[in-house]
Order: structure tokens, then C-alpha cells, then sequence
């Protein structure tokens, strides 16, 4: 697939299940191309519907005045289970589970 393909939802996923050494996420992290993705001024929206759509999904915190996210890896094979396949399957791809 094709990056242009993805949606930005899954632009966001893949950029954290590649990078998983990184902890916290904030929206200037996706303003700038990273693994050949890009979100953009748009990233701070598609994150905040991220952690809305798929609460399950990820920790957030405020630190300063910038809002942060965090996949929660340790419960990847339930959140798994609640994604739709379009977003799942990025775990699968990125050997985040098998």
C-alpha cells in the first residue's frame, strides 16, 4: 500500500508502532515528515479523534500547555480486537502482535 493511501488515523499509527522507543506523542511530532509520512497542521484534530474514537486505545496527559498521547503497547492484543480492521491490521504490519 501506497503511503498516500493511508488516512491520516493511519498515518499517526504507523509513525507510533515504528517508533516505539518514543514515549509521548504530541501534534508538532506529525507536523514534519517522519518515516516518508506526514499529517501535518491537521495532527492535532486526528489525534484528539483518536483518543476519542478508541479511548481503550491510548493514555493522555497535559503537560505544559501541550496535550500528549501514549499507545498503550502492553494491551495490544485487546485493542486489537476494537479496532476496525483498517486501523488493526497497522498492528499486525508492524509486528506489534502476530
Amino acid at each position: 500500500m501506497a503511503n498516500n493511501e493511508l488516512t491520516q488515523h493511519e498515518k499517526i499509527l504507523v509513525i507510533i508502532f515504528r517508533n516505539r522507543h518514543k514515549q509521548w506523542w504530541r501534534a508538532s511530532d506529525f507536523q514534519q515528515p517522519i518515516d516518508n509520512l506526514f499529517i501535518g497542521y491537521e495532527a492535532s484534530a486526528r489525534m484528539s479523534e483518536l483518543s476519542k474514537l478508541y479511548p481503550d486505545a491510548f493514555n493522555i496527559r497535559q503537560n505544559g500547555r501541550f496535550r500528549e498521547m501514549q499507545f498503550k503497547f502492553s494491551d495490544a492484543e485487546n485493542i486489537h480486537k476494537k479496532l476496525p480492521h483498517e486501523l488493526g491490521r497497522h498492528l499486525v504490519r508492524e509486528k506489534i502482535i502476530r
